[in-house]
Parts: C-alpha cells; sequence; structure tokens
C-alpha cells in the first residue's frame, strides 16, 4: 500500500476514533446533566414537578417559553462551554423556578386585582352611604346627648333618622345610577346611528380628539380608518373619548346600587348608638336611673366614630391600593369636619334661640 493512501486510511480511522470519542463525551455529559437534575429536584423540595410544571405551561404560554431553556443542550452541553456542569444545571433549575414563581405571583396578583374590580363597582355606594350614615348619626346623637335629654329619647330620635336616611339614601343612589344608566345608553343609540350614517365625520372627529393628544396626524388618520373597521367597537371609543362615558356604565344594575347604599348607611350609622343600647340594656338590667343622655358614654361615642371613620378608609385604601395610613387619615379629618359643622351649627341656632332645646 502507498505511503498517501496509507495516510489517508490512517486519517479516517483517526476521525472515526475521535467521533466515537466526542459521542461517548457528549453521552456521558448528557447523563451527568440528568443526574445533576435529579440531585437538584431531590434536594429542592419547593422547586416545581415536572407534572406542576406541566399543569402551569399547559395554560401559562409564557412559563412554556421559559422552560424551553431546558432543552438548550448547545449552550450547556457543549464541549466548548466555559460554564461548569454542575452550575450551569443549577443555575437553569433555579431560573426557571424563579421565572414560574413570578409568573404564579401575577397570576395571583390578577385575582386580587378581579376581586378588586367587583368591589370597585359598588366602592362608591358603600362609602357614600356608610359616610353619610356614621356622621348624620353622630351628629343626632350629638345634639340629643348634650341637649340633657333621655337615652330613650335620644335613641328614638337616633333610630327614627336612621331609617329614613338609609332609605332616603338607597333610593338617591338608585336613581342616580338609572339616569347614568339611561343617559349612556341614549348616548350609545346616537353615536351609533352617527357611525352607521355619518362614518367620516366621527371620523374626523375621532382623529381631531387623537391629534389634539399629541399624535401626528397621519398615524391618527390610520390608527382611526382601523378601529372603524369594528363599528361596536368603535361606539366603545368614542364614547370613551368624545364623552368621557366608560362602555360599563350601560350594565351597571340600579337597584343593586340603591341597596348596597341602603344597607351601607344601616350598619355604618348604627355605630354610633351602639354604647347607648348596651347603656340601656345595663341600666334596665341592674335597675340603674338614667335620666340623661350626656354621661361618659358620648365620649365613647366619639372614639367608636373616629375609629370607624379611620377603618372605612383604610378599606378604600385596598381597594384602590393607596396608602392606608393617609386614606384612613383623610377619612377621619373629613367626617370629622362634617360632624363638627353640624354640631356647631345646632349650637349655633341654640344660642340665637334659648327656648329652642331639647330636654
Amino acid at each position: 500500500m502507498s505511503s498517501p493512501d496509507y495516510q489517508a486510511i490512517n486519517s479516517g480511522a483517526n476521525d472515526g476514533a475521535i467521533i466515537n470519542n466526542d459521542s461517548s463525551r457528549l453521552e456521558d455529559i448528557n447523563d451527568d446533566d440528568e443526574e445533576q437534575e435529579r440531585l437538584y429536584l431531590s434536594t429542592d423540595s419547593s422547586c416545581p414537578t415536572s407534572a406542576e410544571l406541566m399543569s402551569v405551561t399547559t395554560n401559562l404560554p409564557e412559563v412554556d417559553n421559559k422552560i424551553q431553556l431546558m432543552s438548550d443542550s448547545d449552550s450547556i452541553g457543549s464541549p466548548n462551554s466555559q460554564t461548569p456542569l454542575t452550575t450551569a444545571t443549577t443555575s437553569r433549575r433555579k431560573q426557571i423556578k424563579s421565572d414560574i414563581n413570578e409568573t404564579l405571583t401575577k397570576i395571583k396578583s390578577i385575582n386580587k386585582e378581579d376581586l378588586k374590580l367587583d368591589t370597585g363597582k359598588y366602592i362608591k355606594s358603600i362609602v357614600y352611604g356608610g359616610m353619610d350614615g356614621l356622621v348624620s348619626i353622630f351628629v343626632s346623637v350629638a345634639v340629643v346627648a348634650t341637649g340633657q335629654a333621655s337615652i330613650g329619647l335620644l335613641l328614638s330620635i337616633a333610630f327614627a333618622k336612621l331609617v329614613a336616611g338609609a332609605i332616603s339614601m338607597g333610593m338617591g343612589d338608585y336613581l342616580g345610577t338609572q339616569a347614568d344608566v339611561d343617559f349612556a345608553k341614549g348616548e350609545r343609540q346616537r353615536e351609533s346611528w352617527e357611525v352607521e350614517y355619518y362614518p367620516e365625520g366621527e371620523k374626523k372627529e375621532m382623529v381631531e380628539i387623537y391629534v389634539s393628544k399629541g399624535i401626528p396626524l397621519e398615524i391618527a388618520t390610520e390608527v382611526v380608518d382601523i378601529l372603524a373597521k369594528n363599528q361596536k367597537g368603535f361606539v366603545d371609543i368614542m364614547m370613551v373619548e368624545e364623552l368621557g362615558i366608560m362602555p360599563d356604565t350601560e350594565n351597571e344594575v340600579a337597584w343593586k346600587n340603591g341597596l348596597v347604599n341602603f344597607v351601607s348607611f344601616l350598619i355604618f350609622g348604627i355605630i354610633p348608638m351602639l354604647p347607648y343600647f348596651v347603656l340601656l340594656i345595663v341600666a334596665k338590667t341592674d335597675g340603674l336611673n338614667l335620666e340623661h343622655g350626656n354621661n361618659p358614654t358620648f365620649y365613647t361615642v366619639i372614639a367608636l366614630t373616629v375609629v370607624t371613620l379611620f377603618l372605612m378608609g383604610v378599606f378604600q385604601a385596598k381597594t384602590t391600593d393607596s396608602n392606608w395610613i393617609k386614606k384612613g387619615l383623610i377619612t377621619v379629618i373629613l367626617g370629622v369636619i362634617g360632624a363638627f359643622s353640624g354640631y356647631i351649627t345646632v349650637e349655633i341656632v341654640r344660642l340665637i334661640d334659648p327656648t329652642i332645646d331639647i330636654n
């Protein structure tokens, strides 16, 4: 055999040996890779199992893209990789776990956001009715208590105010909400008619609105042309941009808002009366003679009212993601201003005509 032929055969044999060696080495690396993953999973109980990963990735495309890092053998298992195998595998696993935990946290925040949205539909009625009930009944109690009236008379006046105020506030909220719904429906009908029979004029109005927001004319025109292809969606956008009416306004149920306001007024309004209810029960049980409402119980009413105002502010803060201390203090200040102004008004009337009094 000639020397060149021998060298060629020998070179081919060497190449085959190199390929075999590389294949064996890659198989060993992959085996080590799998072993490291098993060890990591067995020592870290907080890491998601394969079933959990499959469950999460079934519903979360974002996480599925992250888990594709596991199959990136080019960077991890490559003989030319500068990162040690153990460190790379552990880092990869930690990254996957971190991404999954981050996504699950986002899901929880979305669920909380849905709950906030559900509560937010009635937050106005809750706060409006609750604040009015708490402050107005407190003023009634304060006026009667400082007027040297009996406990029975105090509770009778306060309870009458409670029921009448709750019904009035509930009906007012119902009528106001229904008026908003009717107005929104009427405007939708008008805008729908204009879009159907005079689309160019409506598109021009929308272009002008977007241009006024700083969007270039060409881009605004292109955006409006795209939006106008869906008539219902275009009308929704026009309702918001042109009239400031949110699409959900038409779906509000007026009687629910009225009922929430009514119940909120009753619940918060009865709070200033509670100490006197307790005092009356104790007095009847122990045979005490309470002729007047001006007693230390009134200071309990003041403290209870202030605490309730603060908690009402905290409730608003939790619903709107604002500072709960600041919101609580603001609510207390506003409530105190309302109550104080009502009480001062009565005292001024008493000074003008001393014969006006409750005995």
